[in-house]
């Protein structure tokens, strides 16, 4: 068992002239970086509720991102929208937080020493 949260926020976007939405439906899910802060502050509140794996995911676009998802509590990440723009963005953010990560480690050795 385990839960993955968040998906897409419901938005919508109104012409400003005519205020019509522009979207068909009315409304549609709003995805990508503009919800991180949101799915961060959800995994975070949910992490500490369950005890369950939590997939985070919501606007991780690089390393630093899915680095932020596990410290707010994630067992391990998803990538979505950012995958539309860079079909191998998987592989880049799995790359560059295993570069952040030897960084930490680096650091963290440093500063015991």
């Amino acid at each position: 068992d385990a839960v993955s949260l968040v998906n897409t926020l419901k938005g919508m976007a109104p012409d400003p002239v005519t205020g019509a939405p522009f979207l068909g439906g009315g409304s549609g899910g709003l995805s990508g970086p503009a919800i991180r802060a949101v799915a961060l502050e959800q995994v975070a509140a949910v992490a500490a509720q369950v005890d369950i794996p939590v997939i985070g995911m919501g606007g991780i676009a690089s390393g630093r991102d899915a680095a932020q998802f596990l410290a707010a509590g994630a067992s391990c990440v998803a990538v979505g929208t950012e995958s539309f723009r860079d079909p191998a963005a998987g592989k880049r953010i799995a790359d560059e937080l295993s570069a952040l990560s030897r960084n930490v480690r680096s650091f963290a050795a440093a500063a015991d020493s």
